[in-house]
């Protein structure tokens, strides 16, 4: 008898365009996660993606120290270096290719910024920006941070162009950032001619998010700046019109209410109050 599972390919389901907005010390970024339609996808619940853009010297701008409470962020830099301080005592420079995660939970206090080189001389500088929702129940454990080289991404197969794990399974592939929802991040650089196939069957919900260049599925295309909601399915096809920088973002539904009070995200009124006496008490440290 045979027991494999037929192949179900994931379609567009809904197609939503990120929408602009200031963040930080003053940097626009489009945000894709949340919109008016929907609150996640799986346990992320925030994407806000900048650049690429060009900054002249002395205009770099970053995010300077503010707190975080009840989520994961993850950070993915394609061009560009910043620098990350927090109130646990770390500091790393992340360069292209590299990834920050740093669990908040009770609370903890970072900073973000360009690099002194960049802020001096200007360049380029292009990234994204995620927020993992963290279980009901674990909310207020210890805050921790992990920096992410680009040689501890593994790759997975692909005719050209590069296709890296970040987070998540692909059958024996796993990648380095192990979290709640069992997220599942894919970052794909692709050329112009590429079709992306991969194996999807693990994240219940998930979503593809066009940084640049242009894609279609199922001759449906999707922009730079949409986000495409797709259906359940177990393998995903992507023809690539031009050159470009993909995610794919997904996992678990969200397992109990989001609240969320600026960079505080708790499940009840009493948890983002706490959240914030805490900030204001100092017991998030600082920097």
């Amino acid at each position: 008898m045979n027991t494999l599972t037929p192949a179900r390919e994931r379609k567009i389901a809904t197609l939503h365009a990120a929408f602009h907005t200031i963040e930080g010390d003053g940097f626009e970024v489009r945000r894709a996660i949340p919109s008016s339609a929907f609150e996640a996808i799986g346990p992320f619940i925030f994407l806000d993606h900048f650049g690429p853009i060009e900054v002249r010297p002395d205009e770099a701008k970053g995010a300077s120290a503010h707190p975080h409470a009840g989520i994961e962020t993850l950070s993915l830099l394609l061009e560009g270096r910043m620098v990350h301080q927090d109130s646990l005592g770390n500091i790393s420079a992340m360069g292209p290719g590299e990834v920050q995660w740093m669990r908040a939970g009770r609370g903890v206090i970072h900073d973000e910024l360009p690099d002194e080189i960049l802020r001096r001389e200007g360049g380029h500088l292009h990234g994204v920006q995620l927020w993992i929702n963290m279980p009901k129940g674990a909310k207020h454990i210890e805050p921790a941070y992990r920096h992410v080289r680009a040689q501890e991404i593994p790759r997975l197969p692909q005719g050209s162009g590069t296709v890296r794990l970040v987070a998540g399974r692909i059958g024996d592939v796993a990648g380095p950032v192990r979290t709640s929802g069992n997220a599942f991040l894919v970052h794909a650089s692709l050329n112009g001619g590429d079709n992306l196939q991969i194996d999807v069957s693990n994240p219940r919900e998930l979503a593809l998010y066009v940084m640049t260049g242009g894609v279609a599925i199922d001759e449906q295309a999707i922009e730079p700046g949409q986000l495409a909601r797709l259906t359940p399915g177990n393998t995903l096809q992507v023809t690539v019109k031009d050159e470009s920088e993909l995610l794919l973002v997904g996992g678990d539904p969200l397992d109990a209410p989001v609240l969320r009070h600026g960079p505080f995200v708790m499940n009840t009124i009493a948890e983002l109050e706490r959240a914030v006496r805490d900030y204001h008490a100092g017991r998030m440290g600082k920097i």
